[in-house]
């Protein structure tokens, strides 16, 4: 029942009582002899009652039909009102024309008017007592004065009025035969109208104090990682919207941005990558001619849903990326994000197609938002497609080839709630951190190692890697981590990379001249990723 079709019931129910109070207060009075009111007074007081009960039935019934459909507002105006108190006022005018006519022959309109008024007021106050009565309870007993139920013209807010011109648009495409293209997002749009976002604060934290607590957090559902492996996810993030996180199957490559999102409180989106995939339209969708629908991928749905939750960490896993070759289905990705922020959209389909557009595609164009971070899990077996210079040198690579010992024992860590700015004010306060940085002497050292690579194995590499390194050393110290530490990871697994699957001869030699090269300009233990790669590149020329 709708409340204001429960609330006029309520009334007139209440109402009813009180006039049944009133009629048993006169009779009483009758019966003790106090006042003798005529017959013909108690026939017109009870069809007044019975005026007023047929009136106020009109009138529960107008106001059912008139609300909306909850039922917490009608929209009433005056010739609405006039129309609906016809029946009271049709009564009282045949009443008096009756009256007027018959009252000298007919003895039930031979009313003494005096009679009927001292019998009528006894009547009214007994009706307003038991009225003040109800009213004093409602007020002692802290009952809401308020109904929620509103009358008269409806002030709109601004939203509303574009809901309603929303709503008119889709309705003028489909009478034209256009039909919603896009009903997810266009679901989307109605959901964040109704209910518009707002930022939860983020919690006052640290680089390091987010790696260690990410660490205990880990540790305390059972995974175990390299310290080393946490600061490299965290300092990849600071200089590239693209990570792989490559290794040997079951290392843990998938549940690291699953618990890393649960503990700073981010949305993520997993999406399992098929051999099939050729194009964007595996993991965007596509548009169909024949039902004149695009189909949404819960990817484009998460990547939509990022453009209005603008300080919430979208990570978009794409679990066993290199199932199918990466530069196919991922190719407009990779090129969108060598632009500039304010270029990051990729086209789903042409303009031309029609339909009705939601409200954060531009030209049917889906935009990228600085707060999506693409983070890929690589298998490093037969059944996967090697992954080409190309996507590595645009994304950070995370090696997961070594897994490590529980050193805490902690059980129910509290979690984080960390948003997009803050995450962001933290890599540009590590950046403008001068202790941070690398100094002139360990760029001098790093800057002969990477000549050596250059004369010996003929690799270069040019500004986007550079950069990278640029970015990702002061974030990886202020995680906890050292500048050395920092070179080797991105040595290893960015330039040294370049040699797999090179035989030629003088390789080996190069190569041991590179190790002793390194063991000459750096501690062994700051650069062991390099040693290591270093040693595993020798074994497969043996």
């Amino acid at each position: 029942m709708k409340k204001i079709t429960k609330l006029t019931c309520f009334i007139g129910l209440k109402l009813l009582v009180f006039s049944v109070v009133g009629c048993a207060v006169l009779l009483l009075l009758n019966v003790f002899g106090v006042m003798h009111p005529q017959a013909q007074s108690w026939y017109l007081l009870l069809l007044i009652i019975a005026a007023v009960l047929i009136q106020w039935a009109v009138l529960i019934l107008v106001l059912h039909l008139r609300s909306d459909e909850e039922g917490t507002y009608c929209e009433m105006d005056a010739g609405t009102w006039s129309l609906t108190l016809l029946p009271i006022a049709a009564l009282v005018f045949a009443f008096i024309v009756m009256y007027v006519s018959l009252h000298s022959t007919v003895s039930f309109f031979a009313l003494d008017f005096t009679d009927f008024l001292v019998m009528f007021a006894v009547f009214a106050a007994v009706f307003v007592f038991c009225y003040l009565l109800s009213y004093a309870y409602r007020l002692a007993t802290n009952g809401k004065r308020d109904s929620g139920v509103r009358f008269g013209r409806k002030k709109r807010s601004e939203k509303e009025r574009e809901q309603e011109i929303l709503d008119a648009q889709e309705q003028e495409k489909e009478e034209k035969g256009d039909g919603i293209v896009f009903p997810d997002l266009l679901e989307t749009d109605r959901e964040f109208l109704h209910h518009p976002y707002t930022p939860s604060p983020s919690s006052q934290v640290t680089l390091r104090k987010l790696c260690d607590g990410f660490n205990m957090y880990l540790e305390s559902k059972g995974m175990f990682y390299k310290i080393d492996t946490l600061r490299s996810f965290v300092a990849g993030l600071a200089c590239s919207h693209f990570l792989i996180l490559e290794g040997l199957s079951g290392t843990g490559k998938t549940s690291l941005p699953k618990y890393f999102a649960e503990y700073i409180g981010c949305n993520i989106c997993f999406t399992s990558v098929q051999a099939s995939w050729k194009d964007r339209g595996d993991i965007l969708g596509y548009y169909n001619d024949f039902t004149a629908k695009f189909r949404e991928t819960p990817f484009l749905r998460a990547l939509y849903r990022a453009n209005y939750e603008t300080d919430e960490i979208n990570l978009m896993v794409l679990d066993e990326m290199n199932l199918s070759r990466v530069e196919y289905y991922f190719a407009d990705f990779l090129s969108v994000l060598e632009l500039d922020t304010k270029n990051w959209k990729i086209e789903l389909m042409p303009v031309s197609t029609g339909g009705v557009l939601p409200e954060k595609l531009e030209e049917c164009s889906v935009r990228i938002p600085q707060n999506v971070w693409f983070i890929g899990t690589a298998n490093k077996d037969d059944s996967t497609f090697t992954i080409t210079d190309k996507v590595y040198d645009r994304a950070i690579v995370i090696d997961f080839s070594s897994r490590s010992e529980s050193v805490t024992s902690s059980r129910n860590l509290p979690t984080l709630h960390i948003g997009q700015n803050k995450l962001c004010s933290l890599f540009e306060e590590a950046w403008l951190t001068p202790s941070y940085a690398l100094s002139r002497e360990m760029r001098d050292r790093f800057a002969t190692v990477t000549q050596f690579v250059l004369d010996a194995f003929d690799v270069n590499f040019g500004n986007r890697i550079l950069n990278q390194i640029v970015r990702f050393v002061p974030v990886y110290v202020a995680c906890g981590g050292t500048a050395a530490k920092a070179l080797d990871i991105m040595f290893s697994r960015k330039i040294l990379r370049k040699l797999e699957g090179r035989f030629e001869d003088g390789l080996k030699g190069n190569l041991v001249k590179l190790e002793k090269l390194i063991l000459s300009e750096f501690d062994k233990a700051d650069f062991s990723d390099t040693l290591q790669t270093i040693a595993r590149l020798k074994r497969k020329l043996l």
